[in-house]
């Protein structure tokens, strides 16, 4: 089991489309997937085709004290995942923040305790804030793609962020940076990308998405490029990542549990 980390570098760097596609060319590949919403907005969901009105989660049933695992659905693509579900307020968010900064590890035990198929991939869409969810996902990560949008500010945080995530990395944990929603008609974009290549290297994914308007589409339908637009770019591109994302996670060292 690998588990694989996308998180933005900052807002609107469309981590969750991301995770999404992801996931589903993963599982295209005929590789076991797993997908978890940690981000409090609750849409990832939406790119699975649940109803707009749902408001179950794993996040929802932790708070009330029922099993978390009953919060999962498969989607109609195969993809299995948890949504983050609908809390009642921001005092409800405070609470759960609480009850998972208090423990840690929680995510990473869990997840290693679950029966899953030998090399299921597990995606996280992961929060920047709260940071007692981010820090969840984070201490369970194999592999952190740090979702770029093509300018100064966010490539700039993405790099930092990148950095701190790789050198930080406990058995063999690695960072990279995904250049999202790029434009090659657009100068700045071109000069971002350079950015990334010259000054970032080895820590730049060896993707990148372009913008695509039929992810946005795709997402009004309450579907994946993979459905809406299989002859896309985005679909492409998606599928070219899911290649890496498998045969990197077969590199990685064995997920292990524990507090060290």
């Amino acid at each position: 089991m690998s588990v694989i980390a996308i998180i933005g570098a900052a807002g609107g760097s469309g981590t969750t489309t991301v995770t999404a596609h992801l996931a589903t060319a993963i599982g295209q590949q005929d590789r076991p997937v797993l997908c978890f919403d940690f981000c409090p907005t609750n849409v990832l969901r939406l790119h699975f085709g649940a109803a707009f009105d749902d408001r179950d989660g794993f996040a929802a049933a932790l708070l009330a004290g029922a099993p978390w695992q009953h919060a999962a659905y498969t989607s109609a693509d195969g993809v299995r995942f948890l949504p983050f579900g609908a809390l009642q307020d921001d005092a409800a968010l405070e609470r759960l923040s609480a009850w998972l900064h208090d423990r840690p590890y929680w995510f990473r035990d869990c997840i290693a305790a679950l029966d899953l198929p030998a090399g299921t991939i597990v995606l996280c869409d992961c929060p920047r804030l709260p940071a007692a969810l981010r820090s969840q996902v984070l201490a369970a990560a194999d592999i952190v793609l740090v979702s770029c949008a093509p300018d100064p500010l966010s490539l700039a945080s993405a790099g930092r962020l990148a950095g701190q995530l790789q050198a930080s990395g406990n058995g063999g944990r690695i960072a990279r940076i995904l250049l999202n929603a790029f434009e090659a008609g657009r100068a700045l974009d071109r000069d971002m990308q350079l950015v990334l290549r010259r000054q970032y290297g080895a820590l730049a994914a060896p993707v990148t998405i372009h913008r695509d308007e039929s992810l946005r589409e795709a997402l009004a339908c309450k579907q994946t490029v993979f459905d809406y637009a299989p002859a896309s770019q985005a679909a492409q591109e998606f599928s070219a990542l899911a290649t890496w994302a498998i045969v990197r996670s077969s590199l990685q060292p064995p997920h292990e549990s524990g507090h060290g």
